[in-house]
């Protein structure tokens, strides 16, 4: 499966002429949860889906406990998260404070595996489909009286029983 995009028109603040450019964007096909997750290492290493849950809980624990310590966090492979802030700058040393800190966050650099994933990775465009869902019925719309006859606003009938 490729990374698929989409062209969109932005106008970028820094310019004062504010030229509208064209970037790409990426599009994303879903979100995995954590149940579908849990479930899917479960069944990949062949060990009861409450275990993974209790093991993946334990680890994310563990994390946040050590990044609240200052720690950077390595994960094999996988990668290392650590925590990092941004601030504002000042002319003089005594002029940074902990108020100049702007942001907290944490920063995940993926391991030699989510490289090469990305490395090999294909994108291609996304083609947006030929559905116009704008024709201005109410059936199958949400908020919509579906199976309890007419709305009155349109040719179909909802309710084939008459």
């Amino acid at each position: 499966m490729a990374l698929e995009y989409v062209v969109t028109k932005r106008v970028f603040g820094f310019d004062e002429s504010k030229t509208e450019k064209y970037v790409a964007k990426s599009v994303r096909s879903g979100q995995t949860s954590f149940s579908k997750a849990c479930a899917k290492v479960s069944r990949l290493c062949g060990v009861h889906r409450k275990v993974v849950d209790l093991v993946v809980s334990g680890l994310v624990d563990m994390m946040a406990e050590d990044i609240d310590d200052g720690k950077s966090v390595q994960l094999g492979e996988f990668g290392i998260f650590r925590p990092t802030i941004k601030a504002k700058s000042a002319d003089s040393e005594e002029g940074i404070k902990a108020s100049s800190i702007v942001r907290k966050r944490i920063v995940f650099t993926p391991g030699k595996i989510f490289q090469r994933t990305l490395n090999e990775m294909s994108v291609t465009r996304s083609v947006p489909a030929d559905t116009d869902y704008t024709d201005g019925s109410s059936y199958g719309s949400a908020g919509g009286n579906q199976g309890s006859g007419n709305t009155g606003g349109g040719d179909i009938d909802d309710n084939p029983l008459g």
